[in-house]
């Protein structure tokens, strides 16, 4: 129930007090919807991170910075396999 039916009740006695600790019950399609958002994410997240990365491969190279192509690469697939993870995670549990 929301606050102000709680507040505004005529019968006080019929209204449940239920903790906000209590583990509730997770619906199959919003566990479904979550888990391929993870993995779309992660999808995207690979696809258009490695693009950019071709992209501007020439310039990163000639930079002086220590963080090459190859370092690069392991941070997005690094980044894209963990949305992956938690979206086979929250699928599965």
């Amino acid at each position: 129930m929301a606050i102000m039916d709680r507040i505004f009740a005529s019968d006080r006695n019929s209204l449940e007090i239920t903790s906000p600790y209590e583990e509730k019950e997770d619906c199959i399609s919003c566990r479904v919807m979550g888990s391929t958002t993870f993995v779309a994410l992660g999808g995207w997240t690979y696809y258009s991170g490695m693009k950019q990365l071709r992209e501007r491969q020439q310039l990163i190279e000639k930079s002086k910075s220590k963080y090459k192509t190859g370092s690069r690469q392991l941070g997005i697939i690094t980044l894209s396999a963990t949305f992956v993870g938690l979206g086979i995670y929250r699928m599965l549990n």
